[in-house]
């Protein structure tokens, strides 16, 4: 495993260590559904790590259309 991916699992990590304090805390009523979004992200993340961040910069990308686009043509 690169170091690269390794930072980003860690990040995932963090973000669900982060979404169960969010949940457990005070409010964890009315947090309880962003927690949970972020919890999964974060398992996400620790998953797959930089494959998530490379398929959402496709997805994201502008050129993602050019296929459709030029099969209509």
């Amino acid at each position: 495993m690169r170091r690269h991916d390794l930072a980003w699992r860690s990040l995932g990590a963090a973000i669900v260590a982060a979404a169960s304090v969010l949940k457990f805390s005070r409010y964890g009523d009315a947090t309880a559904m962003p927690a949970f979004c972020f919890g999964l992200l974060g398992i996400l993340l620790m998953i797959q790590g930089r494959r998530v961040v490379a398929a959402l910069r496709v997805e994201l990308g502008r050129h993602r259309l050019l296929a459709r686009i030029r099969r209509r043509a």
